[in-house]
């Protein structure tokens, strides 16, 4: 989605109130945990293996609630790399178990030397891939991938172009003449895809709570990653009340990311007319204030996000090392 943070004007003149989101501030353990991985993420993407094993495993060792099998994929990943093979087993078969899917391509990244580690692994990672299939709700995986399909239509050109449109034309103020024929067509998608989404959320937070939350350890990564779309998308939710103790308690049992968190509370914040506070955007690095920075980075620590910098123009990439060149490092 395009300028989601230029869509207060949008949907201030579609009728809706501001109101702030409610949610909860996660504990010391959890903003420690996650600002390693953060970090950790990023020493990753820059082949910084051994630092982002270290991270990755202060991270892990410390933290008391669920880790996400993502980061012990990843902290195999650079164990391996690093040659501490018995620590790359250990987080293997624990991201395995926990519902990592491991394909064909990162099979080949799994290479053990040590004859023990070697054995270890080839005798278990059809064992562990079993145990993971064995406490997989399939039942739940299937209504989830059927709702996703029943309101595939709208994530089409078709209804992404017409709010594309819509939020243009709040831009432009008195340039643009919502009076028009074509304006009102294209409202009337955007309308249709609102109500399809939050159709769609209702029934799928009445599956959470039956079923819990849908992790990739209980339906698979493609059902996990179809849920999080339609919890994103939970427009009629406007002060995340409903979502508030969903979205905390699967922050606590790794099952998202800060990022993730932060974004719906700001997508909420923001189509109710009001301000973000984390300043996480679905896409891109958004504009900040550089009066604000402060308070926006407190704002993000207080969950384990990283920092922001401030942007000097446009397409300016940030001078430190150790700051994103983009805000998608986690990849759950």
């Amino acid at each position: 989605m395009k300028n989601l943070f230029l869509l207060p004007m949008l949907f201030f003149a579609f009728g809706i109130n501001a109101q702030q989101a409610e949610y909860s501030t996660p504990t010391e353990n959890i903003i420690s945990y996650h600002e390693n991985v953060s970090a950790a993420n990023r020493m990753f993407k820059h082949d910084s293996l051994l630092q982002a094993f270290g991270k990755f495993d202060v991270a892990i060792q410390n933290y008391k609630g669920g880790i996400n099998a993502n980061d012990y994929f990843k902290a195999a990943l650079c164990a391996i790399h690093i040659k501490e093979e018995f620590k790359a087993l250990d987080y293997l078969e624990k991201a395995i178990t926990n519902g990592y899917e491991l394909d064909s391509a990162k099979k080949e990244d799994m290479s053990f030397y040590n004859q023990n580690t070697k054995k270890e692994y080839i005798d278990g990672i059809n064992k562990w891939h079993n145990q993971a299939a064995q406490v997989r709700n399939t039942m739940y995986e299937t209504e989830i991938l059927n709702l996703f399909e029943s309101i595939k239509k709208y994530n089409s050109s078709k209804y992404t172009s017409a709010l594309d449109y819509c939020i243009e034309c709040a831009q432009s103020g008195k340039k643009c003449n919502k009076t028009t024929p074509d304006y009102q067509s294209k409202y009337r998608l955007v309308r249709e895809k609102r109500k399809a989404d939050s159709i769609a959320a209702v029934a799928l937070v009445s599956q959470i709570q039956t079923h819990g939350f849908p992790s990739i350890k209980t339906v698979g990564k493609k059902a996990s990653d179809m849920a999080r779309q339609i919890l994103l998308n939970y427009d009629s939710d406007r002060s995340n009340k409903i979502l508030s103790s969903i979205l905390y308690r699967a922050l606590i049992d790794g099952n998202i990311s800060p990022e993730f968190y932060a974004t719906v509370i700001d997508r909420r914040n923001v189509l109710n007319g009001g301000t973000p506070e984390f300043y996480q955007p679905s896409a891109g690095q958004e504009k900040i204030i550089a009066t604000n920075i402060a308070v926006i980075n407190k704002k993000r620590k207080s969950i384990g996000l990283y920092p922001l910098v401030v942007l000097k123009s446009t397409g300016t990439k940030p001078k430190t090392p150790a700051a994103p060149t983009n805000t998608n490092v986690y990849d759950y």
